[in-house]
């Protein structure tokens, strides 16, 4: 199985944008990989495939022995993402909805930010959210804050997320990821 990434940075007239975009023609495809819940003994299950101009991240949620939920990650790196104020993503999906993760720390009972990827019925849907808008989480529970710039400046992990603890089949079809 081909786990996909395209990192483009490109930088035009004192605008630089940080570029994921998926699909045959990208460098790197082999950088993102799936995590599920049998890390924690859950049975859900998740594979990725590559179509000619996006990812596709498809599967099954299982609530069975405490499980719940199924993830696409980029390796640990890292991603200052300071210079930037907003996220674009280009997407379709269906049967549940997912959250763009941005991740600070290795250890996973630490906290995130996320913010939410509602199901589209499978229809394209071009989403920009300000990063100061991204919710703190810990396991998925909601905190208090958004992340600053100092913040920003230390993410090592990005990654997509099931986020409706529901045993259900999830389909989430990615064209495009970029900061700016």
């Amino acid at each position: 199985m081909k786990y996909l990434l395209a990192l483009l940075i490109t930088t035009t007239m004192n605008t630089t944008t940080l570029s994921f975009n998926f699909g045959t023609s990208c460098d790197n495809c082999d950088d993102w990989f799936v995590v599920l819940d049998g890390v924690m003994g859950g049975l859900s299950t998740g594979e990725v495939e590559q179509s000619a101009e996006s990812i596709i991240f498809r599967g099954s949620v299982s609530l069975e022995n405490n499980g719940g939920f199924a993830s696409l990650r980029t390796p640990y790196q890292s991603y200052d993402l300071s210079p930037y104020t907003k996220v674009t993503v280009r997407y379709k999906s269906t049967g549940q909805d997912f959250a763009l993760t941005l991740n600070k720390y290795k250890r996973f009972w630490r906290p995130n930010y996320r913010i939410n990827l509602p199901i589209t019925e499978g229809e394209w849907k071009t989403v920009t959210y300000n990063l100061s808008d991204f919710g703190t989480y810990r396991l998925g529970e909601p905190l208090e804050g958004h992340p600053d710039k100092d913040d920003l400046a230390s993410i090592i992990r990005l990654g997509l997320i099931s986020n409706t603890k529901a045993a259900t089949d999830f389909e989430i079809e990615v064209d495009k990821i970029v900061f700016e």
